[in-house]
């Protein structure tokens, strides 16, 4: 068996808190064969013992060195799975040593200690009750200090801390060496591999001062797979962005994702290839680490490089990906000259999702770019305006994500499309299209300004000129029939059965099941029947549904007041965002339908339309002085049915129209005052 000795790491963690052992009593007789110890120690006294903790180490390093437990040697790894085999094997030693004698035959066999000296030799000490925390996203040791982040919440240094900074530095070696990576001074800095995505970066002297120990980032990885669902229900994004990028998802895009380390970049990845339409067979494509999770692993293909031991690994294995047809590319982080290959590849016209680090969408293109023309680049080497021209006009969509530490949350701060390139006094830059941002209000609270919403036609919704590039365009309509052909003979019945599984619900007193059945269906095809089922579902269970009715009625409120004010554009937008929810739907429903409220938006913004066109006109025709021309081309627009927004202009050009009519000797006074009533009122309402 191995020994402590002075100069390894195992031998300075046996040795903290307390000396060695000057000997070892080894009990024998009935003592032993009744299972018991005559001179059992208690806990603390075994967590001081040297022999024992070394005794412990081996036994624990032997069993966790196995295929069957490896894995239990992951910070992160369910406690419950490893605590259960920990007690086990100690509890296995422990009857060995006191059947034939040795340091493990005077240490308790109750939990508590088996776990406290796990925590002591291949745990992590004082560490380790907020790694077995659930809760708990982020770990980070620094020198002797432990910092946690909870899950929604700000980085806390937390009390407890270990005896000393060597010993943070020997267990992260131990781990290493345990995980076949060598840490040590010619290899200062790592990137362990754990399972579950889940990530250990260890930094040691030399690379930072000896006094120090060590640098530990441990990051949980997600044991399920996520999508754009499960990003909005924590908070990174709101219902408009969602949907906003579940139809460009749907779509087929070409997504580049920017960010900082830690800000959730692959998470959103990952979301995004979880929302893909259809079945797609998904490659991805990851440097040393196991993050990305597809949901149908039976059409996934997980490319493993290690770019530290081969650097041009991610780049070949990116070029030899087409050869495999897949229907959605996943290379993981851009770092380098990989660029030129990934850029091929979006160019060859199939769907990638990357992620890089950069501060902002414009950033994130030309960084990208540079990437591309690096030296030993595919195809775009030295080339880097043929690069950014190609990644401009090869990508769709841009996100930015960050790490709002002090709130403890991760958030889409940025969405931006890309349309190309402009050349501006001999300088290229990327065209880029902002769509949505997130800001915080005067209250605090977070929320994202969005300047397109999904339209019931598959189509981005603009609140003022569609800027929509057409390559973008083409793959919308694109999907919109593609969806068509896929769900004409399918919605119907998602629709009937979800109907059918509710009520089952509700007999069953399960109204909020119920409802989710009904909202999965909607999602899918915004039925009547749906709308009718709901409010089913919430007159059946009133109480339960007690927050959707205040929400219902305050934003039925809102509407009321944008339709009153012939705000037609702004209802659209409230109106779409209600509709996006099926239990406000219907519980804020008018009682002819919303087919009324639908036919009124569609009149009303094809009105505003055309009396932005008249205006145009009417202008033009005023300037070169027709101003009986400008008044009737002005005739047909019904101020009354406008916006005062949009009607004032209206009402300003057929007063400029009527004074020259007037001065010519051609018009009416008393016409003219009643525009010059009109146009008074419109500006008090305006200014209002």
């Amino acid at each position: 068996m191995t020994r402590f000795t002075t100069d390894t790491p195992a031998g300075r963690l046996a040795r903290q808190g307390s000396p060695p052992s000057l000997a070892i009593e080894e009990d024998g007789g009935l003592a032993t064969l009744l299972g018991g110890q005559t001179d059992a120690l208690g806990r603390d006294a075994a967590l001081r013992e040297a022999a024992i903790l070394q005794a412990a180490r081996d036994e624990l390093q032997q069993a966790f060195s196995t295929d069957g437990r490896r894995h239990l040697l992951n910070p992160f790894a369910p406690a419950t799975e490893r605590n259960a085999e920990v007690i086990t094997v100690l509890r296995q030693a422990i009857g060995q040593h006191r059947a034939r004698g040795g340091p493990l035959a005077r240490v308790p066999t109750d939990d508590e200690t088996l776990l406290a000296i796990f925590a002591a030799t291949l745990g992590w000490g004082p560490a380790q009750r907020y790694l077995d925390d659930p809760r708990v996203n982020e770990i980070k040791i620094i020198g002797r200090r432990i910092r946690v982040q909870e899950s929604g919440k700000p980085f806390l240094t937390v009390a407890e801390q270990f005896a000393a900074a060597d010993e943070v530095r020997d267990r992260v070696v131990l781990l290493a060496s345990l995980m076949g990576v060598h840490l040590d001074a010619q290899n200062p800095q790592e990137t362990l591999p754990a399972d579950h995505g889940t990530r250990i970066h260890a930094t040691i002297p030399p690379r930072i001062p000896p006094e120090d120990g060590a640098l530990i980032c441990i990051r949980r990885g997600r044991r399920v797979a996520w999508d754009l669902d499960d990003v909005l229900q924590r908070g990174t994004l709101d219902r408009q962005v969602h949907e906003i990028l579940l139809l460009l998802a749907r779509a087929r895009c070409s997504f580049l994702i920017a960010g900082r380390t830690g800000s959730g970049k692959t998470a959103l990845l990952e979301s995004l290839a979880n929302s893909w339409p259809g079945d797609p067979h998904t490659l991805t494509i990851e440097d040393h680490m196991a993050e990305i999770h597809i949901r149908r692993a039976d059409l996934w293909t997980r490319e493993q490089v290690n770019t530290q031991r081969d650097p041009g690994a991610f780049g070949r294995v990116a070029r030899e990906a087409l050869r495999q047809t897949p229907d959605l590319l996943c290379p993981g982080e851009i770092r380098g000259n990989e660029a030129g290959a990934v850029l091929a590849l979006v160019l060859s016209d199939h769907p990638v999702i990357t992620t890089l680090h950069a501060r902002s969408c414009a950033e994130a293109v030309e960084r990208f770019a540079s990437f591309a023309a690096m030296p030993g680049a595919y195809m775009y080497e030295g080339r880097r305006a043929d690069a950014l021209r190609d990644a401009s006009g090869g990508f769709d969509v841009i996100i930015k994500v960050d790490n709002w530490e002090e709130l403890g949350l991760r958030l889409i701060t940025e969405v931006a499309l890309l349309d190309g390139v402009t050349v501006d006094e001999g300088v290229m830059r990327p065209v880029i299209i902002p769509l949505a941002n997130v800001d915080v209000r005067p209250d605090g609270r977070i929320a994202w300004q969005c300047r397109v919403t999904v339209g019931s036609g598959g189509l981005l919704e603009w609140a003022g000129d569609d800027r929509t590039p057409a390559s973008l365009r083409e793959k919308l309509v694109r999907a919109r029939a593609l969806a068509q052909v896929r769900q004409t003979a399918t919605t119907l019945d998602a629709v009937a059965d979800a109907i059918a599984r509710a009520r089952k619900h509700l007999l069953a007193g399960e109204p909020e099941r119920a409802m989710a059945a009904l909202r999965s269906a909607w999602t899918q095809r915004r039925d009547p029947r749906l709308i009718g089922a709901a409010q089913e579902t919430l007159n059946q269970a009133p109480g339960t549904f007690a927050a959707i009715a205040r929400q219902a009625a305050t934003e039925e409120a809102a509407l009321r007041r944008l339709l009153v004010a012939r705000r037609w554009r702004d209802a659209r937008l409230a109106l779409d965002v209600m509709m996006t929810d099926l239990a406000l739907a219907a519980q804020a429903a008018p009682p002819g339908g919303w087919e009324a409220i639908e036919a009124m938006l569609r009149q009303g913004i094809a009105g505003e339309s055309a009396a932005d066109e008249a205006r145009i006109e009417a202008e033009r025709a005023l300037a070169q002085g027709h101003a009986r021309l400008a008044i009737d081309i002005l005739a047909p627009c019904v101020v009354a049915e406008l916006p005062a927004a949009v009607a004032l202009p209206l009402v300003r050009i057929r007063e400029q129209a009527m004074e020259r009519l007037v001065d010519a000797g051609q018009g009416s006074e008393a016409a003219l005052a009643t525009v010059r009533v009109q146009r008074r009122a419109l500006e008090s309402d305006v200014e209002r």
